[in-house]
């Protein structure tokens, strides 16, 4: 391997490009609930513009994220046998390299909103996204609770997509759609990192002395041959189980406030149905990580994939009547597409992680 390639896919490894299309779709997540009250029926296709500005947003966003992530942890990273092949720890990429990815992205951001149509509110949502996703990054290790913060940058970098979209000047008039995957984006975000991300990351952050949420309720790793065991406490699993609860039954509300679009009593059966077998899916999930007595780094990261799926699959199911079978069909199938090939290219398997 050349030693342009190697660091080609150094970059692509610090940047995580293999959830790259997922994440960077959510903006447009916001305003497809947007054109769904503007329009009432299907998105026209002169809104595509719109969509693919939110889109190039989500990019830059995510790139800007994750190399602030792997920059920030770097000092705890290095410590660690098991992440000892990142960019930034295996030394691929220098810091100054990831210093510089930093600077690029926020300033093709700049330059982005300068040239394209924001409102000045949809630039606040946007600055408060960014803010948030940021100060997640910097306290992440040292405050119980900073993943609240990552939790709140998929909320309102949805309500920007939907503000951007509707030209909107107050929160007043996003509508409850729109809050509704907000709120589903924030659950998202906040129990993959708080709980889910914390758990593949516990032996580590164990290691370093750094005290995360799982960790406070009374998760331990005990240490017995080769493969730890994962000690969780039975409150910590009710509370998850409850969290997940409420966080699921946010996904049914639209079907009873939103009757009227939704078109029909056997399109309701049809959503409903599918929202049942995918809250269930997610569900499993849990229970099955919940449950799962030996800390295998590699099988709960698998396990948070599934619950990552799954709700994002809530949304696009809530959002299909909206979008369309072909936009439909694009947002199912881009993200795992891409991720398949990005994971073979990198790992040699379809769904091992190339991170």
């Amino acid at each position: 391997m050349s030693s342009i390639t190697k660091k080609i896919k150094a970059y692509f490894r610090l940047i995580r490009a293999h959830t790259i299309i997922a994440t960077s779709l959510t903006p447009s997540l916001g305003a497809f609930a947007t054109f769904s009250i503007l329009e009432g029926t299907l998105i026209p296709w002169d809104k595509i513009p719109i969509l693919l500005t939110l889109f190039v947003v989500g990019i830059i966003v995510h790139i800007f994220g994750e190399i602030l992530n792997d920059y920030m942890d770097y000092n705890i990273d290095k410590e660690s046998n098991e992440l000892k092949d990142k960019p930034l720890v295996s030394g691929d990429i220098s810091k100054t390299g990831a210093l510089l990815g930093l600077i690029i992205s926020f300033s093709i951001l700049i330059i982005l909103i300068i040239f394209s149509t924001f409102t000045v509110f949809s630039i606040i949502l946007l600055t408060i996204s960014s803010a948030t996703g940021i100060l997640y990054q910097l306290i992440s290790k040292k405050w119980l609770h900073s993943a609240v913060f990552l939790g709140l940058y998929a909320f309102f970098i949805i309500l920007f997509g939907a503000a951007f979209a509707g030209k909107y000047m107050t929160f007043n008039e996003i509508p409850l759609l729109a809050y509704i995957i907000a709120i589903l984006g924030f659950f998202q975000l906040w129990i993959n990192t708080a709980i889910l991300g914390h758990l593949k990351d516990i032996k580590n952050d164990a290691e370093c002395g750094v005290e995360t949420l799982p960790m406070r309720l009374g998760v331990k790793i005990k240490v017995t041959g080769k493969t730890p065991n994962l000690l969780i406490p039975n409150r910590f699993k009710a509370m998850v189980l409850i969290i997940q609860i409420i966080n699921l039954s946010f996904a049914f509300i639209p079907l009873i406030y939103y009757t009227n679009f939704y078109s029909g009593e056997i399109n309701i059966i049809i959503l409903f149905i599918f929202l049942i077998l995918i809250s269930l899916m997610i569900f499993a999930s849990q229970i099955k990580v919940l449950w799962h007595k030996k800390f295998e780094r590699n099988k709960l990261m698998r396990l948070m994939a599934i619950r990552e799926i799954g709700a994002y699959f809530l949304a696009i199911i809530l959002l299909s009547p909206f979008m369309g079978l072909i936009l439909s069909m694009i947002y199912v199938f881009l993200p795992f597409t891409w991720f398949i090939i990005i994971n073979r290219i990198f790992t040699g398997k379809s769904m091992l992680a190339a991170i």
